[in-house]
């Protein structure tokens, strides 16, 4: 539960908020997006985790039914305000009965929003997203590297010659130190996952890491399997090896079958 809380406090921030309002499509969404044009071409799209509407903004220039949701309802207003011809409303993941079984062709989760979950909530997701996918849909999102080499971090004081950029600097390291001494105590370190409080915005979140490998079984034991795999540069990984370069990795997954429930290792 505190897991939650902390991350949750963190997306409905009005400040959090304004930085989701765009920004680009990422290298690798664009390639799987390309690759796999036929997956969601004049389907029925679910993206979760849409936020205050980047992903939005480009899905519903595509020939697909779009239905977005995110469990911060900040966002979804500032994503329904921006886009009120798209259907986009507060949904958890965790919890989707209000879509039925098999409702969808292509989903979505990007921005490592899945990682946004603990481990026990994030396998909860897992089977409700295959519930809502049909047989043979794709699943798309991304998910912090356990092997990355940097994953592991704490707030450093920047230098510049500037003093009113050095001025900012000092503040932003003390709000840092400052969220960093409150969440590291909730940090975990198990064989499969490590639940980290890193650097993202302002080390004000829990973030979930996993290897490429140990995210190829839990999708297998969950019911899909693991297609493709790439770094933020939109290049191809290994599925089978730990890659060291990346600090997030997108993930292509196919369904074929009902999740079994079973925990991952990695």
């Amino acid at each position: 539960m505190t897991y939650d809380i902390v991350n949750r406090a963190t997306y409905e921030s009005p400040k959090i908020v304004s930085l989701y309002l765009g920004g680009p499509i990422q290298c690798a969404e664009l390639r799987i997006l390309v690759a796999h044009r036929d997956a969601y071409w004049g389907k029925r799209v679910l993206d979760i985790g849409c936020g205050a509407g980047r992903t939005t903004e480009f899905m519903r220039t595509l020939d697909v039914t779009y239905v977005g949701v995110d469990y911060s309802e900040r966002m979804v207003r500032e994503c329904a305000a921006r886009f009120p011809d798209a259907e986009c409303t507060q949904c958890d993941a965790r919890d989707m009965s209000c879509f039925g079984d098999e409702s969808f062709d292509f989903v979505l989760f990007s921005n490592n929003g899945y990682d946004c979950l603990d481990h026990n909530d994030r396998l909860s997701a897992l089977r409700e997203i295959n519930r809502v996918l049909k047989p043979g849909g794709l699943f798309v999102f991304s998910s912090h590297n356990k092997d990355y080499e940097h994953a592991r971090s704490h707030p450093r004081l920047e230098l510049s010659w500037d003093p009113f950029r050095q001025a900012r600097m000092i503040y932003n390291f003390f709000r840092r130190w400052n969220n960093h001494r409150k969440n590291r105590k909730y940090e975990r370190f198990e064989d499969g996952y490590w639940i980290l409080n890193d650097s993202s915005h302002l080390y004000s979140l829990l973030t979930h890491y996993i290897s490429v490998p140990g995210e190829v079984r839990e999708l297998r034991e969950h019911g899909f399997e693991a297609l493709e795999a790439y770094g933020r540069d939109g290049m191809m990984i290994p599925l089978d090896t730990g890659d060291r370069r990346s600090s997030w990795v997108y993930y292509v997954a196919r369904k074929t079958g009902p999740a079994s429930g079973g925990d991952a290792e990695g």
